[in-house]
């Protein structure tokens, strides 16, 4: 009985070790399933593991379904590849290859001594911020400032003051006419649900179409981007004064389905920093406490 035991618990050794070790793609769920892993040992491997790349498609699914894949098996898979490959929030869509997801940037106030990041610290380390104290911290950096009560913009002369660290973009579009998809899949529960201390997904629950937000051109200075000169904000969003620069720029959105929509835009983009801004942000308690855009960067 103790060898079998020794057994059992080295065999889930290996595969925690497995699981956390190497990367989960679709290739090594086929390989699971033609080893003779059931189901249930496949969704752990994959959801304890540190990295995976799972993508979902109709030959992919045949190819499921001849190893042996279940249904339970197959609902999760497109299930996780709809998170994992990125359809939620932004995507560049015309990349050539994979989509890439555009990761959104949180904006700090640009004020001399403050410092956003140091804030974040210690409101996750439970110290005194702002007259709260962190005590639930979600999301990362983000959490953080909200356990700690920052106020970033109460009003639009607010946000001309924000800026985001970075001389540029860490999401990099090769390509002056890019097409971006917004993905808000409100139709399932677990997308962008109302939890207490996630103000990402608070905010994000309430958008309702891209039609929400603005393209604005943003200025490089020094190390990192503010809105330029010639853009101000009210309450019907920025407006640009500078059209030769084209600080708002115009775009348009195709509603693939109801919760899909397609950017286009009518004309080539010029080489600079553009951020997708809320533009109806100050109606939200939760935006204007944590200002964030999906930044990018056309080279």
């Amino acid at each position: 009985m103790k060898k079998l035991l020794l057994l059992v618990c080295f065999a889930t050794m290996c595969t925690a070790s497995f699981a956390q070790n190497e990367e989960i793609t679709n290739e090594t769920v086929i390989q699971l399933l033609n080893e003779g892993f059931s189901s249930d040992e496949i969704i752990g491997m994959i959801e304890t593991s540190s990295t995976r790349t799972i993508s979902y498609s109709i030959d992919y699914m045949r190819q499921l379904k001849t190893a042996g894949a279940d249904t339970k098996l197959t609902t999760y898979i497109q299930k996780i590849a709809q998170k994992d490959y990125g359809f939620e929030g932004v995507l560049w869509w015309n990349t050539g290859g994979k989509p890439q997801k555009i990761m959104r940037s949180n904006f700090e106030k640009e004020e001399k001594g403050f410092n956003l990041g140091t804030i974040a610290a210690a409101a996750a380390a439970g110290v005194l911020v702002g007259g709260a104290v962190s005590h639930n911290i979600s999301d990362g950096l983000a959490g953080a400032t909200a356990a700690g009560a920052v106020l970033l913009a109460s009003t639009g002369k607010d946000i001309q003051k924000l800026c985001i660290m970075g001389a540029s973009s860490k999401n990099v579009v090769n390509s002056t006419q890019p097409v971006f998809r917004f993905y808000l899949p409100k139709n399932n529960p677990e997308s962008f649900a109302k939890e207490g201390a996630n103000w990402y997904t608070m905010v994000m629950s309430e958008v309702q179409s891209p039609n929400e937000f603005q393209v604005v051109k943003m200025k490089a200075k020094k190390n990192r981007r503010v809105f330029t000169d010639g853009a101000s904000y009210s309450v019907a969003g920025f407006s640009g004064s500078n059209a030769k620069n084209r600080v708002v720029v115009d775009f348009n959105v195709n509603e693939i389905n109801n919760n899909t929509f397609e950017i286009t835009f009518n004309e080539p983009l010029e080489p600079g920093e553009y951020v997708f801004f809320w533009k109806n942000g100050l109606s939200s308690e939760t935006f204007k406490q944590h200002v964030f855009g999906f930044d990018f960067t056309i080279k």
